[in-house]
């Protein structure tokens, strides 16, 4: 017996049940008729019912089949991937030797790790080497890393601001304790560029690429120099003091002075036109460092930076040449923190007590200088009561100031003067536009102040451009009847009264 074909489903559904005998008699039947029917003749009946299923319910067929096709695409891409990447070693020996040298080279992605190079016997006779100063060392060695609240950090060009045990400090290397806000022990370097000051880097530290080299410099004339300076510390004029590891500076009991002490001898007299001319930053690129020293006249004074590596050396090698050297005071800028003075600069953020901790630390750094030169300022300069004991204390210690930039016009010269604090003031900057162009603008322009006024002071940076035009522009002074003189002798002899154009 063959099974009738069954009615859609749908249809179905849409009937009502008028009769639910009816529709019991009929399910019987139904059933009847499939457990009489042969195997065939069922599954003929199943495939009809598929066949009138499938109007209703829509066909999975062309999901399936998508989904085979993507499959089937993804297999052959990470197929032709794979062969690409691992064939490269495949039937080497069958090339010629041009096609297996390039068929050796690394294809597909690759991951690059920065290790240490081989140390050399030509590493070891200086190479690479020159840039750190230490020819026992290799280069580019990676720095264990250190703990830090925010976890593993790499190090960087500066040490920790803890020396090592037993380890004996230098006065360049300083660690002192800050306190206030901006607590802690400060470490000289601070993670800055300055850490391209020194002849030898520390071990570990990598290579640092200095800022200007000696190749630059190579072609200017050498200065003879004069006779060098008396030899430095005074024990008259320093003291220690618990904390620091360098001398701190003080008027001696006979009312010696480091300022007229340690000044370049001057006996020219108050007459005629005299400019002074002072190089800020010395230290800080030992090729720059050097030609300054070198290649300037000994009239020039230098202000040592105390950011700066083995400031003990530098000071040596300016005042055996001649050079009076000065040390720089950071202070705070209002450009903060594009314009950044650095973790030993004086902060209107910290009390009074704090700030002169670190003028002491500053202060300590070396001994041997004659004064103090500003740096920045433009915010600290215009607190009146920071600035005031900040002063006084440098007057009771018997250093000069000397202001520059910004601090010029703010309250530092009009509180010196109060106090009685010697006393310098910068007239140009000369090298704001390190260019030829523009430090001959500005050295025009000073002579045009020693027109007006008798004495002038110019500030400048140890740039390859602005020691070139230094050197060639000093030559010219004795034609223009001006006298370049050590800016000590220019203590408290200028006019203030008069301002420069």
């Amino acid at each position: 017996m063959k099974l009738p074909k069954l009615p859609k489903l749908s249809g179905l559904f849409r009937k009502k049940d008028a009769d639910d005998e009816s529709d019991e008699d009929f399910d019987e039947e139904v059933e009847e008729d499939v457990d009489d029917a042969p195997d065939s003749d069922a599954d003929d009946g199943d495939d009809d019912y598929d066949d009138d299923d499938d109007d209703s319910f829509p066909s999975r067929r062309p999901m399936v089949i998508a989904i085979a096709g993507a499959l089937v695409l993804l297999a052959g891409v990470a197929g032709g991937a794979g062969w690409w990447y691992f064939s490269g070693d495949d039937g080497d020996a069958a090339k010629p030797a041009a096609r297996k040298a390039a068929s050796s080279e690394h294809k597909g992605p690759m991951v690059g790790l920065a290790l240490p190079p081989r140390r050399t016997k030509s590493s070891r006779k200086g190479g690479l080497n020159q840039f750190s100063g230490d020819k026992s060392k290799g280069v580019m060695t990676p720095s264990a890393p250190r703990k830090s609240a925010f976890g593993t950090t790499p190090q960087t060009g500066a040490k920790s601001a803890t020396p090592k045990p037993g380890a004996k400090p230098t006065l360049a290397r300083t660690v002192g304790d800050i306190g206030g806000r901006f607590g802690g022990r400060a470490n000289p370097l601070g993670g800055s560029l300055n850490a391209i000051g020194g002849a030898a880097q520390d071990e570990g530290a990598g290579i640092v690429i200095p800022s200007v080299t000696s190749v630059t410099l190579r072609k200017l004339p050498d200065n003879p120099g004069a006779k060098p300076l008396g030899a430095t510390p005074d024990a008259r004029l320093i003291e220690k003091k618990k904390g620091l590891t360098g001398a701190l500076p003080i008027t001696g009991k006979d009312g010696a002075t480091s300022w007229q002490e340690y000044a370049r001898p001057y006996d020219g007299g108050d007459s005629g036109k005299r400019v002074a001319i002072v190089i800020m930053g010395l230290g800080l690129s030992r090729a720059s460092s050097m030609a300054a020293i070198g290649k300037l006249p000994p009239q020039v004074s230098l202000a040592l930076d105390p950011y700066a590596l083995n400031l003990s050396d530098w000071l040596v090698r300016a005042r055996l040449v001649g050079h009076e050297v000065l040390l720089t005071l950071p202070m705070e800028s209002e450009r903060f923190p594009v314009q950044d003075a650095g973790p030993y600069a004086l902060n209107t953020a910290l009390n009074e007590e704090d700030n002169i901790k670190r003028l002491e630390l500053v202060l300590s750094q070396v001994t041997g200088y004659f004064g103090v030169a500003t740096v920045m300022g433009s915010r600290f300069g215009t607190s009146e009561a920071l600035m005031t004991p900040i002063l006084t204390n440098l007057m009771e210690r018997g250093l000069m100031l000397l202001t520059t930039g910004s601090q010029s016009s703010m309250l530092g010269p009009k509180i010196a003067r109060k106090i009685g604090l010697p006393l310098v003031v910068g007239d140009v900057v000369l090298d704001g536009e390190p260019s030829p162009a523009g430090i001959k603008a500005q050295l025009l322009r000073l002579e045009g102040i020693l027109r007006d006024k008798k004495v002038a002071v110019a500030i400048a940076q140890p740039y390859p451009a602005t020691l070139a035009t230094l050197i060639a522009w000093t030559k010219t002074l004795e034609a223009k009847k001006i006298k370049l003189v050590p800016v000590s002798a220019l203590t408290n002899k200028q006019n203030m009264g008069k301002k420069p154009n």
